[in-house]
């Protein structure tokens, strides 16, 4: 099994993976993952993928563009390992505010 993770932090999964029964299984070659930053998606020279929203406001926007690729690459390195079937999960932050 493989996953491919899009993530801004992908060092934050290393406790996680490093660990337990998700450190086994990858020393097992059970499961694989790939992580994929959108930071490597753009041309900026400082790899910033959020801007100031359109309207103004408080906060910072998350561009799509970088995000869209990351996805493409993703998908297509599973099309590549002939995957039978993939699932993508978008995680959003349109939850409710704490």
């Amino acid at each position: 099994m493989h996953f491919h993770i899009i993530t801004l932090f992908p060092k934050a999964f290393d406790s996680y993976l490093g660990e337990s029964i998700l450190k086994r299984a990858i020393e097992d070659k059970k499961i694989k993952v790939s992580f994929y930053n959108p930071r490597d998606f753009v041309n900026d020279k400082h790899k910033r993928i959020d801007r100031p929203p359109y309207a103004g406001g408080p906060g910072m926007v998350i561009q799509a563009e970088p995000v869209i690729k990351a996805i493409e690459s993703a998908v297509s390195k599973a099309k590549k390992l002939k995957a039978k079937s993939y699932k993508l999960i978008f995680l959003s932050p349109s939850g409710k505010q704490f």
